[in-house]
């Protein structure tokens, strides 16, 4: 029997359920649970404050009806006494309340950051890449619309139906049959507000993917600096952005005119309603029914009611951007790959066999080739031709557009994303450099690595004289190593992948900037340190084509020849279809 979930668990699916659309078992109702307790504190504060800003009426009506129209000095300084005391009262818990809030708030959206950002980081790489700028908006700005709503929203509810349902109270025990004004006004103001909320969500939503366009125009722009420069492209790049930030000020100019026109009509009904209590009140005043501290309390409740209902009553429009937010931030969550999922792949993978495989969009004839362990592997063909894709079926960067790719006898695709990475280091022509220290950038896909085997490491590729040179291991590294030069970047890069544990190095035109002499001396060391570890070279010029191959495999349309180092044509299984030229 399954264990009963807590009741936070309970309360938080209930939310996800009713307010976000969202059933129990997705993601969005652990960050809300985990949020109750901060959320809890607060509305506690809330509360409490919020009943202390109903009493306040009711101290001034008898302040006036029994201090001041009663000329009784006593009353009147005991109860602005307690009117002092009720406001240093608020005023006390409102900063409680604010700073409990602050700090609440704030762990919430941390969270939920996270958990966006880890998705995005495990995306599916099957899948296209969401644009940078796109991705950006949807962590920082979704976020924090759902942060917003799924936080502020219980506090707001909670607290609105308190203060509506015990000044409903008070005006009842004032005078019912004046109370029912500001009721009568609620379910106008509630229809107007239901016709309005398709509009709402529709400009939200408006807003948000324009948002998301121009974080997308600015973050390529500034990712791609130097070649704009290069083209004498920042003008025209300039230009393009201007007429985007035009094209948001007209759709942020069409939502705030709906927004304010939604408000102007919420607070031209609660004006009539206040209008139409001082009237009636002020009537049963001359009359001589009502005292003049009933009709000032009662002004307040009935203004006071307006804040709270036109509060619940907002919820139902912050309700339609919340879900936009939802779903778009939903769709980065549902995009990432369960990395764990599948068999553990050998860390240290004895053999790859390629079976009538193909890459998608590579153009190649189907590829039947088996490396091992120790070998040393040229992958050839043209540029086009898909030779990284096929590469990239092995960890699932890439997927398999036919026949089989098998890891030591076993379907790769059965094997866990994770397991795969760690195997097989696919080291690509255009480094990754962090903003950090050169150890942090080394122990990027090797945290535990001391410094003895970073130091090692960089000895070869070539890189220890340099890094002793400067700051060792604390060498500061810029964005991107924007200060560095290409072949800097790719060394640097090789010390990384060499940390590795992987039976499988793929150095995809690792070596394309790096000089020809330090080429040789790093290819030289990495033979000798990793020589009983399968590596395979892309390149399509320099020292990396050079040496003795024990296979060669030369991509392309047609199914080509089959040779061995010596220019032997090999037996030919009947069964296969050998689609690649090789050596071994």
């Amino acid at each position: 029997m399954s264990a009963r979930p807590a009741p936070g668990a309970r309360i938080a699916s209930a939310f996800a359920g009713r307010l976000l659309g969202q059933g129990p078992g997705e993601w969005i109702a652990p960050v809300l649970a985990r949020a109750l307790p901060g959320a809890g504190l607060v509305l506690l504060c809330a509360l409490v404050a919020a009943g202390l800003g109903l009493a306040a009426p009711m101290v001034t009506k008898a302040l006036i009806d029994q201090g001041i129209m009663a000329r009784d000095m006593g009353a009147l300084l005991h109860w602005a006494a307690v009117s002092f005391a009720v406001g240093l009262g608020s005023v006390g818990l409102g900063m409680v309340s604010g700073m409990l809030h602050l700090r609440a708030s704030a762990r919430m959206l941390a969270d939920l950051r996270g958990v966006v950002l880890g998705a995005a980081l495990a995306r599916d790489p099957l899948l296209p890449d969401l644009p940078l700028g796109e991705s950006v908006a949807r962590i920082d700005g979704d976020s924090a619309e759902i942060q917003r709503f799924a936080f502020d929203s219980v506090l707001v509810a909670v607290n609105a139906v308190f203060r509506l349902a015990g000044g409903t109270v008070l005006m009842l025990l004032l005078d019912w049959r004046l109370a029912l004004l500001p009721v009568l006004a609620a379910p106008v103001e509630l229809a107007f507000l239901s016709w309005a909320r398709d509009g709402t969500n529709s400009r939200a939503e408006e807003a948000r993917e324009m948002r998301g366009v121009l974080g997308s125009h600015m973050t390529e722009s500034l990712a791609t600096l130097g070649a704009l420069r290069a083209y004498g492209a920042g003008g025209r790049r300039r230009a393009a952005f201007d007429g985007m930030q035009t094209q948001q000020v007209g759709v942020l100019a069409r939502q705030r005119m709906w927004s304010e026109m939604v408000g102007a009509v919420s607070q031209m009904i609660s004006a009539l309603t206040r209008s139409a209590v001082l009237l009636v009140g002020g009537w049963l005043v001359i009359r001589g029914d009502w005292p003049i501290g009933t009709l000032v309390a009662f002004l307040a409740y009935a203004t006071m009611m307006s804040g709270p209902l036109r509060n619940l009553l907002g919820l139902y429009h912050a309700q339609a951007k919340a879900r936009v937010a939802l779903d778009r931030l939903s769709g980065v969550i549902g995009a990432a790959a369960p990395l764990e999922a599948g068999a553990s792949c050998p860390l240290r993978p004895q053999e790859l066999e390629f079976e009538d495989a193909a890459a998608p969009d590579g153009g190649h004839a189907p590829v039947s080739c088996t490396l091992r362990a120790g070998e040393r592997v040229l992958i050839d063909g043209p540029s086009g031709i898909g030779k990284s894709r096929l590469m990239a079926l092995l960890n699932g960067g890439a997927p398999r557009a036919g026949g089989h790719v098998r890891i030591d006898g076993r379907d790769a695709a059965e094997m866990s994303l994770a397991s795969r990475a760690l195997a097989i280091t696919h080291l690509a022509q255009r480094p990754v450099i962090l903003r950090g220290t050169l150890a942090e950038n080394l122990r990027l896909g090797a945290p535990e690595a001391p410094d003895v085997a970073l130091w090692n490491a960089l000895a070869v590729a070539d890189l220890a004289d340099w890094a002793a040179a400067r700051g060792g291991l604390d060498t500061a590294l810029g964005e991107t190593g924007s200060a560095l030069s290409g072949g800097l970047r790719q060394r640097i890069a090789l010390a990384r992948a060499l940390l590795r544990p992987s039976g499988v190095f793929i150095f995809d035109e690792s070596f394309s900037e790096i000089d020809a002499a330090a080429c040789r001396r790093i290819l030289t060391r990495i033979d000798a340190a990793h020589g009983e570890r399968l590596r395979i070279f892309i390149a399509h010029a320099g020292p990396a084509r050079e040496g003795a191959f024990t296979q060669t495999i030369v991509l392309s349309e047609a199914a080509p020849l089959r040779r061995n180092s010596l220019g032997d044509m090999p037996y030919q299984r009947a069964k296969a279809r050998e689609n690649a030229v090789w050596s071994e």
